[in-house]
């Protein structure tokens, strides 16, 4: 006789209960570890593509480079299609890269070209206030 699946069981339960949801709110409505959460999906997914499990959607990591999050749901069917990696998302990315990073690069810039900054906090002070700072 086959052990019943426990697990795939609490899983479908909470999808149905909370409705779509990812895995790291899975993993936290659930209070077990991400490892037994993501086992459970991928092994349900491989051994019945389409009956227990499907991709909803797709949500952008909010303060984490990477892929989007796919949002899991208990209902049959196909998979929503995942988003293009597009030029104009890795461009915002590495341009908000850039604006938490610019002291950074600015004291790099300055030390390879020779240049000793004045202050060590020089690079430190938003651009927009540095500006009113050296005007007054």
């Amino acid at each position: 006789m086959p052990v019943p699946p426990i697990t795939r069981d609490a899983i479908t339960r909470a999808l149905r209960e909370c409705g779509p949801m990812s895995v790291p709110e899975l993993v936290e409505h659930l209070d077990w570890p991400r490892s037994r959460v993501n086992a459970c999906l991928t092994t349900a997914r491989t051994n019945h593509p389409g009956k227990l499990f499907r991709i909803v959607g797709y949500r952008t990591q909010v303060g984490v480079q990477g892929r989007e999050t796919p949002i899991y749901a208990a209902v049959p069917g196909p998979d929503a299609k995942r988003p293009e990696f597009d030029k104009d998302r890795v461009r915002a990315r590495k341009h908000s890269y850039y604006l938490r990073n610019r002291a950074r690069a600015v004291v790099r810039r300055k030390r390879n070209a020779g240049q000793h900054v004045a202050s060590p906090w020089a690079g430190l002070v938003p651009i927009q206030r540095k500006l009113t700072v050296q005007a007054a």
